[in-house]
């Protein structure tokens, strides 16, 4: 008796399973002959690489954001002009349109020969966390100091960014000598108190010129000197620009402007903070106590001139 309930149960069970497996089986029909299947509902193809610019140093590519996370991979040459320069090479990328802040990454190499393969992406991204996404910006420059802090106007660089997008191959930048800024119309009259000179006139140069003197406390002082320009109220980021002095001879004139700012793409634009530092040590990123410069920054705009600053 208990063999024949278990016999029935198991057929049971077997004609249930049969039937649930019939809804998800599609009807046979006459003459079918296999066919091989979909496989690219699966595997979908991968996204085809963007268009790139015409070659050189500018141009931009069909707008699009690319491969998220993707490197951009290409060439870096010197122009004919430049053969045998030497320095270390940056190349930056910014988000398209951007005109401060931190790069979005920096690839740097010490002793390059050219032409150079590059490959920039989310392994040379400055901030943890931000994404290599585009459309991005790119430039380069052969430093021939080395130091990111400082920018030569003869150092080889690219002109107008490129506009390319994560996953673009055959990028070409092409480095030649920056052109020097061209000779300006007089200067403008003596600056004011506070916020000297409101900006260049017109097809004047907009950088900001002056003099700098050492405290009579500090006279036998000796180092390197930094004058450091940023945004008004700007406390934290990369300076807008920099220039470096080294073994300096005071009284000492000087200009900064737009051949040293330190980001390609950035505009050297006011209210500028502006500040002075005698590094005894040369280190940019150290900061003495003891080191003679400026006690607040100073309030100027491009086009000042006549601007005294005292080192104590």
């Amino acid at each position: 008796m208990r063999n024949s309930v278990q016999i029935g149960v198991i057929l049971s069970l077997l004609v249930w399973g049969m039937a649930s497996c019939d809804r998800n089986i599609a009807p046979f029909v006459p003459g079918e002959l296999p066919r091989q299947p979909d496989l690219s509902r699966i595997f979908p193809a991968p996204e085809e690489t963007p268009p790139m610019a015409g070659g050189g140093s500018g141009g931009s590519l069909a707008a699009g954001a690319g491969r998220p996370g993707a490197a951009v991979r290409g060439n870096v040459r010197l122009a004919q002009s430049d053969a045998g320069a030497e320095g270390t090479l940056f190349i930056i990328a910014r988000p398209q349109g951007a005109s401060g802040g931190p790069p979005l990454a920096v690839l740097r190499i010490a002793s390059p020969e050219f032409p150079l393969a590059f490959e920039i992406g989310p392994d040379q991204v400055m901030i943890p966390g931000m994404r290599f996404e585009g459309p991005i910006a790119l430039s380069a420059r052969l430093d021939g100091d080395g130091d990111a802090m400082t920018r030569d106007e003869g150092d080889p660089q690219t002109g107008t960014p490129l506009g390319v997008v994560p996953g673009s191959v055959g990028v070409e930048l092409l480095l030649g000598s920056a052109e020097s800024a061209s000779p300006g119309s007089p200067s403008p009259g003596p600056p004011s108190p506070g916020l000297l000179s409101a900006g260049p006139p017109a097809g004047g140069r907009p950088s900001v010129q002056g003099t700098i003197r050492l405290a009579e406390s500090a006279a036998s002082r000796r180092g390197t000197l930094f004058i450091i320009a940023r945004a008004r109220g700007a406390k934290r980021g990369p300076p807008m620009a920099v220039l470096r002095v080294s073994t300096p001879g005071f009284p000492l004139d000087f200009e900064i402007g737009p051949e040293q700012v330190m980001i390609p793409g950035m505009r050297f634009e006011g209210p500028i903070d502006l500040t002075v530092r005698l590094d005894a040590d040369g280190d940019a990123m150290t900061n003495e106590e003891g080191d003679p410069q400026t006690r607040e920054p100073l309030e100027v705009a491009p086009g000042s001139t006549g601007v005294e600053i005292l080192l104590r």
